[in-house]
This record gives C-alpha cells, structure tokens and sequence, in this order.
C-alpha cells in the first residue's frame, strides 16, 4: 500500500509552489534586499499586487490609513508576513485542472479560508506570537485531500462515501493507513515550508502529539472542526457534531471557550467571502 510520504512525493511532480513565492523567499533570506526590490518583484504580477493590496486594506489588518503601494505593505506589515500572504493568494494556482467531478473546487477553498480566519482570531485572542501566520496553516491544512483525489481517487471515493459512518479522519485511516492531514504534511515538507506548519498540519487531529509547535496544532484542531460545522450550516445537514469532536484537552491547553470559538465564526462569516474571491482570482 502507498504511504503518504510516497503518495506526496508523486504529487510534487503535479503540485509546485508558485515561482513567485520561491523568488520571494529567496530573497527575504538575503539581509541586502530591500522592500522596494520586493515590490518590484511582486509588481511584475499585477493581478496578485492588486490582491495583496486589497487584503492590507481589508478589516484583515485594520489599518488606521489607506495602504497605496507594496513597498508601504511590506514595511508596515513586515517581509515575512507579506511572504505568507502571497503564498496564501497564490497557493490555489498550485492545484489546476482538478476534476470537478471529484471536489468542487469553491467549497475547498471556503472550507480552508473559514478555517484559516477561525485560526488567525482565536490565534489573537490567546495571544500568540505573529498570529497572522495561522491563517496561512488553516489554508493549507487540507491539501492532502487534494493528493488522495487525484493521485488514489477510487479510495478517496470510498471515503467521501462512508464519511458519515465515523469521523473523517477515521475512515481515510482505515481506508488509506494514514489521514489526509499526514499526507498533505508530507507535501508541505517538501515545498520545504516551516516546521511549525508541517507539524501543525500533520498532528491536527492529534494535537497532544505535536513535536513543534502544540499550539498551533490546538488552534487548527478547533478551527477546522469549527470550518466543518459551518460547512454543514450552509448545506443545512447533519453528519456529525464537529463541536463535540474537539478533544477536550485543547480548550484546557489554549485556555479558549466554546465563546471564543462562536466570536471567531462570526469574524468569519463576514471576513470569508472577501478573501475566498482574492484566492478564486488566482486560477484566472
């Protein structure tokens, strides 16, 4: 059986990180660039300098004053910051040509965005370091359902089919031996992304067993059974009670509520269609 180490490999040769973010990187890593090289390097694409400019003055951020130019994004919000951002409006042109008839395309995303904003808030209000960052983990937390889908889509079939007979996480368990998580964990370790976002990714589910950064991985458990919960409401079914399925342990661990939770629904519910249209106009 395919492991989700091997299944990743074989999907890196399909899925690769946008050149523009490598580029970016690269050059974030060299103390001698300068914020106005950075623009002119994101300014050679236009329509991701309007994304970006649009999510500085979006109520993402909140800034007091109007943000005209790339150059004033990156010193008010930082290189590594903007970094994230453009991977975060540019990562969907990573997965073109999906099959429709596997996953609609609109619903995968909104379900990662609602994750990453239901992260980022609960994220601010356990005070952790750089919080913006969560949201870029919730929007990836799920790319290894990509990776079963087109790279095994007969055994994804099966689990999407079956899901409501236990938990998701279970049945791609018992089905593949490993979850979508670990899978797309596998992916992001090799785009060579931060040990903090591998590991949150993989031990979402799990996140008592997170070797990096257990926070993270706490948040991300709240927020993605929280993103599924709504997911639900929009299609007015009922599976599970993904409430119920958070494990008692991360409310101890990040000191948060079930109030806490419902505020960050709410941000995202506003916040979401925002940046869900920002993320759609990079496949165009």
């Amino acid at each position: 059986m395919t492991s989700a180490a091997e299944l990743a490999q074989k999907s890196s040769q399909l899925f690769s990180l946008p050149d523009i973010y490598l580029k970016l990187s690269n050059m974030i890593k060299d103390e001698s660039s300068t914020a106005d090289q950075m623009a002119e390097l994101i300014a050679l694409d236009a329509g991701l300098s309007a994304r970006l400019l649009k999510i500085a003055n979006s109520s993402f951020y909140n800034f007091p004053a109007q943000i005209e130019s790339i150059t004033r994004a990156i010193t008010l919000i930082g290189s590594n910051e903007l970094s994230n951002l453009v991977l975060a409006t540019s990562v969907a042109s990573s997965f073109p040509n999906i099959d429709p008839n596997l996953v609609d395309m609109d619903s995968f995303w909104r379900h990662n965005v609602d994750t990453g904003l239901v992260m980022r808030f609960l994220g601010k209000n356990a005070q952790v370091r750089d919080a913006e960052r969560l949201f870029v983990i919730g929007l990836l937390h799920n790319l290894g359902k990509l990776i079963v889908l087109t790279g095994i889509p007969e055994a994804a079939r099966h689990i999407l089919e079956t899901a409501e007979k236990s938990s998701p996480w279970q049945q791609e368990q018992e089905v593949l031996g490993f979850t979508f998580a670990e899978c797309g964990a596998e992916l992001l370790k090799i785009w060579q992304l931060p040990e903090t976002l591998v590991d949150a990714v993989r031990y979402q589910h799990e996140p008592q067993k997170a070797q990096v950064d257990p926070q993270a991985a706490a948040l991300l458990h709240i927020a993605s059974r929280a993103a599924s919960w709504m997911e639900q409401e929009t299609r007015n079914t009922e599976e599970f009670d993904y409430i119920q399925l958070i494990d008692p342990w991360v409310w101890g661990y990040t000191e948060l509520s079930l109030e806490d939770m419902d505020e960050a629904i709410e941000f995202a519910q506003i916040e979401a269609w925002n940046l869900l249209g920002l993320i759609s106009a990079s496949l165009h």
